[in-house]
């Protein structure tokens, strides 16, 4: 009887794991119309997205997703309440089919999950905290104290761009009990969650001091093996819908949610369609959307073509994500500062060279006093700190303007009259070096406008230093927010965290800018000559 039992047991065993094995291989699809429920994980400490009612019954928007899943399966839905550090471990275990539980996408989670296309929602990154901090830019947070949940997937990157001393706990309800006991200066979280928490009277006198950052879409995931599968394919076919009907955003407005610019983007862009008539985001011959239709950190250097192609090849080969190649935004946003540094240069170049002229012939005019008035004049702008020039005005003289007359002032007008006005003064100093050296030669000799290309040429060397000096100095501009080359490359750095490379491109750019002034003086020295025969 014993070896009977045994045999048969065997046989059991091998039967159970035989039927688990068809089971696991069978399509997801087929079991979940099989079994007749749809198990969906949700959150339920991240209101209105994911809560729990009085009853104790899991409800929002994300469970609202879930139901209109299972209605259009016609299957019956069942919620699992999931966390963000075991939410993905549900849905490989199995226990859970779909999850839907506010989850970033992102090239890291790809990896061990199927995300679903389009998004159904976005957020960045951002802080809450009390009002007694003063938080004026996220730099204000380097090296301090800051808590975090686990599971974020802003955590690290956030971390290692501004230097945050993250104190991980595991949950929301932790992370917040940390903040009132001043455990750390702000909570890191989603902006989405952190909306829900100060709606909440308690959390009254907090406030969002910082602009969001890293702005992510969320995705509906499945396991990793569903990719390509019938349900990834149903699911993505299911969110497109909801986007063109605006199904979402009438969502959004039923929990209270503030209106999010994702899903008007959204629905705009499943709606748009193509000269011929049709829709533009249909699905190609291999089943995935249109490049256009696809968030842009996501796609593949095969799946774009042109310059984002090459962009694209550069970063998988090489990890260089420079972005101003493979990104229409940033390449946009670069090239638009490019362009605003170019004309802050010129308008720099001419408005020094006018200032320098200008107070030289003025000096040399002969009227009483006026010599004196001059030098010193040129000498106090040469001592005044050119940012400091450029707060003075911009702030305080612009201040007093504003709030007694109502007249602005256009920052980069500020910039170009400041910085003019202190490398005119070293060229005035210059200029008239050069015509008391030109007067030892010539005795009478006397600054006119005819003999100014004399002073100019012999007074060459300073002037050009001065010059080149002015175009190293136009990324001051940046300082009042005039979007030039430095600030562009800023900008960028702070969403898409690639410092190394960007300070690299911005060096280069510089570098070549600064090279190509000097060989255009190079090329009016050997004209100047010329110019003081006439």
């Amino acid at each position: 009887m014993d070896s009977r039992s045994g045999f048969r047991a065997v046989c059991l065993l091998v039967l159970i794991t035989i039927l688990v094995g068809r089971e696991a291989q069978a399509d997801r699809l087929d079991l979940i119309q099989k079994r007749g429920t749809l198990i969906v994980g949700v959150k339920s400490d991240y209101p209105p997205f994911g809560m729990r009612d009085t009853h104790g019954r899991l409800v929002g928007f994300e469970p609202d997703l879930a139901a209109e899943l299972a209605r259009r399966l016609g299957v019956s839905l069942q919620l699992l309440a999931v966390t963000s550090t075991n939410r993905l471990q549900r849905l490989e275990e199995g226990a859970v089919d779909v999850v839907i539980a506010t989850l970033g996408d992102s090239p890291q989670r790809r990896q061990i999950a199927t995300l679903v296309e389009p998004g159904y929602y976005a957020s960045g990154a951002t802080v809450v905290a009390p009002p007694t901090p003063r938080l004026s830019s996220w730099m204000d947070l380097r090296g301090k104290k800051v808590c975090a949940t686990q599971g974020a997937y802003f955590n690290r990157p956030m971390a290692q761009r501004f230097l945050l001393d993250l104190q991980i706990f595991n949950g929301t309800r932790d992370a917040r009990l940390a903040l009132r006991d001043g455990r750390c200066v702000a909570w890191l979280y989603d902006d989405t969650s952190i909306a829900g928490l100060l709606a909440d009277p308690e959390s009254a006198n907090y406030q969002t001091p910082l602009p969001s950052m890293m702005i992510s879409p969320w995705a509906i995931a499945l396991s990793a093996k569903e990719q390509g599968s019938r349900l990834e394919q149903m699911i993505s076919g299911m969110v497109a819908d909801w986007h063109r009907s605006g199904w979402l955003i009438e969502m959004e407005k039923r929990w209270g949610i503030k209106p999010s610019h994702y899903l008007l983007e959204m629905r705009d862009l499943w709606s748009r369609r193509k000269p011929d008539g049709g829709l533009l985001c249909t699905r190609l011959d291999n089943g995935q959307w249109p490049a256009a239709c696809r968030h842009k950190l996501l796609l593949r250097s095969d799946e774009v073509g042109g310059i984002e192609h090459l962009g694209l090849l550069l970063k998988e080969q090489t990890g260089l994500n420079v972005t101003i190649i493979h990104d229409a935004y940033d390449r946009t946003l670069f090239l638009q500062g490019l362009w605003i540094t170019l004309q802050l240069m010129a308008a720099c170049i001419s408005g020094s060279l006018i200032v320098g002229c200008l107070g030289a012939l003025a000096a040399e005019s002969g009227l009483p006093g006026m010599r004196a008035g001059v030098r010193l004049s040129a000498a106090l702008g040469r001592m005044t700190p050119p940012l400091l020039l450029i707060y003075l005005v911009f702030f305080g003289v612009g201040h007093i303007i504003v709030s007694r007359f109502g007249w602005t002032f256009d920052g980069a007008s500020i910039v170009i009259v400041c910085l003019s006005t202190y490398t005119g003064c070293a060229i005035v100093s210059a200029l008239l070096e050069a015509v008391s050296v030109l007067r030892e030669q010539k005795p009478g000799f006397r600054l006119g406008w005819r003999e100014l290309p004399q002073a100019l040429r012999l007074a060459y060397a300073a002037v050009v230093a001065s010059l080149v000096n002015v175009v190293k100095a136009t990324g001051m501009a940046s300082v009042i927010a005039v979007p030039e080359l430095v600030s562009a490359a800023t900008a960028i750095v702070a969403e898409q965290g690639n410092p190394e490379v960007m300070m690299n491109v911005l060096m280069i750019t510089y570098f070549l800018l600064v090279t190509t002034v000097v060989q255009i003086f190079n090329y009016l020295e050997r004209r100047i000559p010329n110019l003081g025969q006439h």
